[in-house]
């Protein structure tokens, strides 16, 4: 990503922060703050770092079906790094990670493309996973973006499983840029392999226990602020958020998540200053911890790249 970019997105952050911060109450903030109990943020960046963890295994699995085939080390290099890229619009950006993979070993685009896009996936299938039961039990004009995203998902899935549909699509492009038609036959076959069912179910429900690591973090928030949230509540309000987030397209859900997050604790309950400095919070601790950890390790891993 351009670093004007970047810059762009950090300044739009902080304008909406700024914005979110003076809805909180400057006064009732500064009490609030000195009633937190600091302790809950390294048990956050915990939670963040199994989810990690569990989706790396995720991804591993994923490039292991195509035949793409990884140093460990090479690989969790590849996994982290592509974390920085959690700040761009449904974090597409992370496709980044198929070059990633070229410039280490030559290994094809079409086969880890696809493996970035069917690993995006699941995240949104897992979430949805988790968002379900709270949709029903607190939120349930929420099941309209529900079903629109699961109608959209399997639409997809059928998209690019069928042999017909997508057949006649890849022959199409083939017709007009003859030379990378072998590279759109491994796409139609790297997707045909991620996309079997009982492969993408099974991988969407690690996907699910991998997000709510970072859903409990929700919860461990508002325990730091001396308030109660049930686990049940902060599953159901950090899946929907960053789906809604997601959805937004908008670089990281900058605004979207902190703003869904802040509307249902107050919907819960609690008050604006609690509400919005616990958005902002896990936020810190989920989206901000993960780009920066993504740039820290890929300074580190641009540098095996030159040497290899």
């Amino acid at each position: 990503m351009q670093k004007k970019k970047i810059w762009l997105i950090v300044i739009f952050a902080v304008l909406v922060y700024l914005v979110m911060i003076i809805f909180a109450d400057l006064d009732k903030s500064a009490e609030a703050f000195g009633n937190f109990n600091w302790i809950v943020l390294p048990a956050i960046l915990c939670l963040a770092i199994i989810n990690y963890l569990i989706r790396f295994l995720r991804w591993n699995y994923l490039l292991k079906k195509v035949d793409v085939h990884l140093k460990l080390k090479d690989n969790l290099f590849i996994f982290f790094s592509g974390l920085a890229m959690i700040i761009t619009p449904g974090k597409i950006g992370e496709i980044w990670k198929g070059w990633l993979i070229k410039d280490l070993n030559g290994e094809k685009l079409g086969k880890t493309i696809p493996v970035v896009l069917t690993d995006r996936l699941t995240d949104v299938i897992g979430l949805l996973i988790l968002s379900v039961m709270g949709v029903f039990l607190y939120y349930e004009e929420g099941i309209y973006l529900l079903v629109i995203m699961f109608v959209l998902i399997v639409a997809f899935v059928f998209f690019v499983r069928s042999n017909f549909v997508i057949g006649k699509i890849f022959e199409f492009v083939k017709k007009r840029v003859k030379e990378h038609s072998e590279d759109i036959t491994t796409v139609q076959t790297s997707f045909n392999k991620l996309m079997e069912p009982k492969g993408l179910i099974s991988m969407s429900i690690i996907s699910s226990f991998a997000w709510f690591f970072e859903c409990i973090g929700l919860s461990l928030v508002l325990y730091g602020f001396g308030e109660n949230l049930g686990i049940i509540k902060s599953t159901f309000i950090f899946s929907f958020s960053s789906l809604a987030g997601a959805v937004s397209m908008i670089p990281g859900g900058l605004g979207v998540a902190e703003g869904s997050i802040s509307g249902f604790l107050k919907l819960f309950g609690f008050s604006s200053t609690i509400s919005v400095w616990s958005s902002l919070i896990i936020r810190l601790g989920t989206i901000w911890f993960g780009t920066l950890l993504g740039v820290v390790i890929y300074l580190t891993f641009r540098k095996k790249l030159k040497k290899t």
